[in-house]
């Protein structure tokens, strides 16, 4: 699968928007971050600010539903006024079980309507499922064995220093790497306009020469960290496919 190509429309957009931007920094997961937008479009159709302040203190009412505080969340942040940012960051100090990541979103999507109301430019707000720092997002990878063996020892120093090599290069952050059977598994943030796709295959040949044994199919994602039995089914399908040594890209934002 290749998908770098909507990545690269990714980094066209945000260059074409002068570079200005807020990466959320909380990995939250995709089935969270939709539920939560198809909620804020629905409250939105029928807003009423005075009542949702009114209301505020369901929030902490322990006989209120779940679902009618996320509700309430989303209608808060719609209003977008300092009252209901402070709000949403008071309850955030101590939120119900369950509600952390809903909250959180909740009170990005308030700053971001308050800003677009004071500013003429706001700056673009970017969500991914792994979250990001500054202006990195955080990205999951994953490399296989060639020969389907484990890694030794000798292997595993190789690629874990062109790994750390390629993150230094480009003023990233590598924050996890691992090995566990035939797969390497690592994440880190990396810089909005790097080219990542060519950083990884180059890391890849590099090992290679070193004696790593990678396959060059890879796994690159921003929308989750995987988990080896995923992987294990990517495999199956580039092996199932008679891929070879052909590339395995994907990337979503």
């Amino acid at each position: 699968m290749d998908f770098s190509g909507t990545f690269e429309d990714f980094q066209k957009v945000v260059r074409e928007n002068g570079g200005e931007i807020q990466v959320m920094e909380r990995e939250v997961s995709l089935d969270t971050q939709m539920s939560y937008m198809r909620m804020s479009k629905e409250v939105k159709s029928n807003l009423r600010p005075d009542i949702v302040m009114s209301g505020k203190y369901e929030l902490w009412d322990e006989n209120s539903s779940p679902g009618s505080k996320r509700r309430r969340l989303a209608a808060l942040a719609s209003i977008g006024s300092p009252d209901a940012i402070r709000i949403l960051q008071n309850y955030q100090n101590q939120p119900d079980k369950g509600l952390e990541d809903w909250t959180y979103l909740a009170l990005q999507e308030c700053k971001l309507v308050f800003q677009a109301s004071m500013l003429d430019h706001p700056p673009m707000f970017i969500s991914t499922g792994l979250g990001g720092r500054g202006q990195k997002l955080r990205f999951f990878g994953a490399f296989f064995s060639r020969d389907g063996s484990a890694f030794n020892e000798t292997r595993q120093r190789v690629i874990s220093g062109e790994v750390e090599y390629m993150f230094e290069k480009f003023e990233g952050k590598l924050e996890f790497i691992a090995f566990s059977g035939q797969f390497v598994t690592f994440w880190g943030l990396v810089p909005i306009d790097v080219p990542l796709n060519d950083r990884v295959k180059a890391a890849i040949e590099e090992s290679n020469l070193l004696g790593g044994g990678l396959r060059n199919d890879f796994v690159l994602t921003n929308v989750k960290k995987l988990t080896f039995y995923e992987l294990g089914e990517i495999l199956k399908r580039i092996e199932s496919r008679n891929i070879g040594n052909s590339t395995n890209q994907s990337f979503f934002q």
